[in-house]
């Protein structure tokens, strides 16, 4: 088997997440950037970590692109990038929005509608670089998660690079045991996710990838998470604080 290199609650239904999607999609008064994640900063720090991996003459899969927004973003620093998501609203509103920006250029960035579980090299061919940034979460099942990561595996070049960007049931898990022990709720389930349990998801990983690194976001979760709530309450956290921004940047 070809080994390839890796970065790296509740079931829900296919079509009701796609539903969920198309509508986000559509929702004009929401900006670019909050359009798939409201938490604008973890969003940024994934995509400055993203960029350390990333190589000019490679040719990329974005997966789960929803609205482009990590795509465009990471387009100049790679030879060609192929955006894909299940969702028809979510790559009209990508290609509208390079447009408006001038940033879409049909050579070097495309975007098109398809499903991660029906991936095919005879699709859109293989690829230097895959990335799922917090695509495959939306999936309603183990299963076909891990259906989709050998999809995955099968669009891309002997040698290549799988960067896997996704919620950890374990973090999760962690962080609400940390908030509980300082007087915080616990943070709600979100209904289209089924985060990856760490022990399955690595042994699974492992059939198909040389797992060359793993990267923990710890410190921004728990700034903005743990640390940001307790300095605000009883106000909520919002999302694009400085607070966020400074856990971002120690992050990295």
């Amino acid at each position: 088997m070809e080994q390839h290199s890796i970065i790296g609650d509740t079931e829900g239904d296919t079509e009701k997440v796609k539903e969920f999607w198309q509508d986000r999609g559509n929702q004009s008064d929401v900006s670019d950037k909050e359009v798939t994640h409201h938490d604008f900063w973890q969003r940024h720090l994934e995509i400055e970590l993203i960029k350390k991996f990333l190589v000019h003459s490679a040719r990329v899969l974005d997966v789960g692109c929803g609205n482009g927004y990590t795509t465009n973003h990471i387009a100049p620093m790679v030879r060609e990038i192929v955006g894909i998501d299940f969702s028809e609203n979510m790559i009209n509103r990508a290609i509208e929005e390079g447009q408006k920006k001038n940033i879409l250029d049909k050579e070097s960035i495309v975007f098109k509608v398809a499903n991660v579980l029906d991936l095919d090299p005879s699709l859109f061919g293989y690829f230097d670089i895959v990335i799922s940034e917090r695509c495959l979460i939306n999936l309603d099942s183990w299963e076909n998660q891990k259906k989709a990561i050998s999809k995955l595996a099968s669009v891309l070049k002997p040698g290549g690079l799988f960067i896997f960007v996704e919620g950890s049931k374990n973090g999760r898990e962690r962080l609400n045991e940390m908030r509980k022990a300082v007087g915080l709720e616990a943070m709600p389930s979100v209904w289209h996710n089924v985060d990856f349990e760490e022990k399955a998801t690595l042994e699974f990983l492992s059939k198909f990838f040389e797992i060359n690194h793993r990267l923990h976001l710890g410190v921004y979760d728990f700034i903005s998470r743990i640390f940001h709530p307790l300095l605000v309450a009883p106000d909520e956290p919002k999302y694009d604080s400085h607070v966020n921004e400074v856990a971002a940047k120690l992050a990295l």
